[in-house]
Order: structure tokens, then C-alpha cells, then sequence
């Protein structure tokens, strides 16, 4: 009831054309510093008067928080989310994303091979994820599979750790490919393993209407979108325009 007061509020404010209100969005932390980042600078352009509150969040803590009435709008990998979020949540796929691995741009480039194979890969000194990070997840499971052991020199570091200590050359970084852009310091290669991808979605609930200001973030989100995955943008080989 205190959520559907609030949205009641907000679209009384947002019929005078968008100049006040507030958009309570979620965001996984690699999107937060590439998408998101992106779209926030846009949106705050086209309509400073609409506030934006940010929960940084993994997927299935977002989908909980929008089932909850916590949030308007999630950006989520979907293959994070939960079944039971899936079957209430509305998600349009906007994008698929490559992951890449990252080394330092001034050192020597430790591939021979591009797309770089699982097994080159797993001779290189990599810098890990804690194993409970859905990057690491992934990545752990295509070297199972394969029956490679990966040679891990650092493990446990978050993004932001994990991208300065291969921009050190201390190792190498299995990251999204959006992330990866954004660090000039660092080298990006694509990875020859096709399942090491993930889809952004755009989560909502399904059973509200989306607000004028929502409607409108999610209009942006989407035209962001289509210039990331743009034959003439430096993601394009890596990121694919869903929906």
C-alpha cells in the first residue's frame, strides 16, 4: 500500500511534463559502471528535475526488491534471476554481452590466439572472483568442462580491485565486455567459449504500469542500448541488440 502511494505521488508530480519526481532504479555493480552510467548522464540531461535513487545489488536481491515494491525499474542478468522471479516479473532482454579477458594494454600480450581458447586461457595467471560472484561461476564452470584448471595468482577481488591489478599486469580478468571498454589501460580478448556470455534485461513488475518518468528511463535505456551494439561503436563485435 506505501509503495502504491508513492507511484501515486510521483504521476501527480510527473503530469506537469516530467520536471520533478523520483525513479528508484537497481543495478548489478558491472553495469552500474558501464550501462548505467551511460544512461543516468542522459536521462539527467533530458529531465534534472526527476531524482534517481540506486540500489547496487546482485539480480535475484533486485528481483526480491521489486517484488517487494522497493524499486520502479532493475537492469539484471537474467541468469542470475530466480524461476519464481521470472514467472512474476515482466524482463525484456535488451542485450547480450560477451565476456572478455583483460591484461594490461602496456605489457606484452599474453595470447597467441584470438578468440582466446579455454586452454590458453587456463595457463595464463588470471585474477579471480570470490567463487560465490556469478562471473567466477561461469567461468569456473567452462573450465570444468573442458577439464582445464585455471592458474589463479589473486582471488577474492571485486571489479574495481580485480580491473586495476591486470591494468598492474598482475594477471589476467575474465570481465564483461562493457566494462572492459571503459579502461583504456587495459586489453580486451574475446573469449572462443560461447557460453561465456550473459543478457541484460530490463526487470519490472508486471502487474503496474510503469509511471511517465519510468516509461521514459526505459525509453532511453533502450536507445542506449542500440548505440552500444552499433556496427560503428567499440562494443559492437561483443554486445548484441535483444528485443
Amino acid at each position: 500500500m506505501l509503495a502504491d502511494a508513492d507511484i501515486a505521488r510521483t504521476e501527480m508530480a510527473e503530469l506537469a511534463g516530467l520536471r520533478r519526481g523520483r525513479i528508484r532504479l537497481g543495478a548489478t555493480p558491472t553495469l552500474c559502471t558501464s550501462l548505467v552510467a551511460e544512461v543516468l548522464a542522459e536521462f539527467h540531461a533530458q529531465y534534472p528535475g526527476i531524482d534517481i535513487e540506486i540500489l547496487e545489488s546482485g539480480s535475484r536481491t533486485l528481483s526480491a526488491a521489486l517484488l517487494e515494491g522497493a524499486l520502479d525499474l532493475a537492469l539484471v542478468v537474467t541468469s542470475e534471476s530466480s524461476g519464481t522471479a521470472r514467472a512474476v516479473l515482466e524482463l525484456e532482454p535488451i542485450l547480450t554481452e560477451r565476456l572478455v579477458a583483460v591484461s594490461a594494454a602496456t605489457a606484452p600480450d599474453p595470447f597467441t590466439h584470438t578468440p582466446v581458447r579455454l586452454e590458453e586461457l587456463a595457463r595464463v595467471p588470471q585474477i579471480a572472483f570470490p567463487e560465490n560472484y556469478e562471473l567466477r561461476v561461469a567461468a569456473d564452470a567452462a573450465f570444468r568442462a573442458r577439464g582445464f584448471t585455471p592458474q589463479i595468482v589473486v582471488q577474492g577481488a571485486e571489479m574495481d580491485a580485480a580491473l586495476s591489478f591486470a591494468e598492474r599486469g598482475i594477471g589476467v580478468a575474465i570481465v564483461p565486455a562493457m566494462v572492459a571498454a571503459l579502461r583504456p589501460a587495459l586489453r580486451a580478448a574475446r573469449l572462443a567459449e560461447p557460453a561465456l556470455a550473459r543478457t541484460v534485461s530490463i526487470a519490472r513488475r508486471s502487474d503496474m504500469a510503469p509511471a511517465h518518468a519510468n516509461a521514459a528511463l526505459q525509453a532511453l535505456i533502450r536507445g542506449v542500448a542500440d548505440r552500444l551494439a552499433a556496427p560503428d561503436s567499440a562494443t559492437a563485435s561483443l554486445v548484441t541488440r535483444v528485443g
